[in-house]
């Protein structure tokens, strides 16, 4: 599964189905500006940058995991007992957002890192293109765990070709596949039928209460 759907599966597992299991795809200004963002670190580059080298456009693997993907810059640090550690940098095009997961599709590629060759490695970071921010990403057990089972998740849309149900939901208003997911038209409608039991149920805690 590619690296990416990580942090699509975490915003919403339906488009992360939509994606893959049913082939849908549409750009919005947040998407055009992110393939914009990274189009500087797409090209594979092997570089020497002062005391670092630096590698843009290195594809990654997991066979663990079942992942596969390119990483925007990995930082080659040396340590203090002379030994090489990748430091991974991801790029997205402005702050963070509340929805994002950002740091677990980071921690995917470290992940991959490890297995590929053989190291540890404690943290890595997101570079915030609008804002020339980078923000540190320490790589803990719960981020590792949390990143595991994320994998493991989208594996199971994918064999099973499951697609969720719509869930409306405040982030659905900036998701390119808005009107392709439909989100509200599942919602439960408010009818009188509702209004009643709501009543009723209301009514009937109310009598418990004033027996207790």
């Amino acid at each position: 599964m590619p690296i990416r759907y990580i942090n699509d599966l975490l915003f919403c597992e339906r488009r992360a189905a939509l994606h893959l299991n049913e082939q849908i795809w549409k750009d919005n200004q947040f998407t055009t500006e992110g393939l914009l963002s990274h189009k500087r670190v797409d090209v594979p580059r092997n570089r020497k940058r002062g005391e670092l080298r630096d590698i843009t456009g290195m594809w990654l693997v997991s066979y663990a995991l079942g992942l596969i993907g390119k990483a925007d810059l990995i930082e080659m640090h040396t340590s203090a007992d002379g030994s090489i550690v990748p430091y991974p940098v991801e790029f997205k095009r402005g702050k963070k957002r509340r929805w994002d997961n950002n740091e677990a599709q980071l921690c995917a590629q470290a992940l991959c890192l490890e297995e590929m060759m053989q190291v540890s490695i404690p943290r890595g970071a997101i570079f915030h293109v609008k804002s020339q921010h980078r923000e540190e990403v320490h790589f803990d057990d719960s981020l590792r765990s949390h990143t595991i089972q994320a994998a493991k998740r989208l594996r199971q849309l994918v064999d099973n070709l499951e697609t969720p149900k719509a869930k409306f939901h405040p982030k659905c208003k900036g998701c390119s596949l808005f009107e392709w997911c439909m989100p509200k038209s599942l919602r439960p409608r408010a009818t009188a039928a509702k209004y009643l039991e709501a009543i009723i149920s209301d009514s009937l805690t109310a009598q418990e209460n004033d027996s207790l």
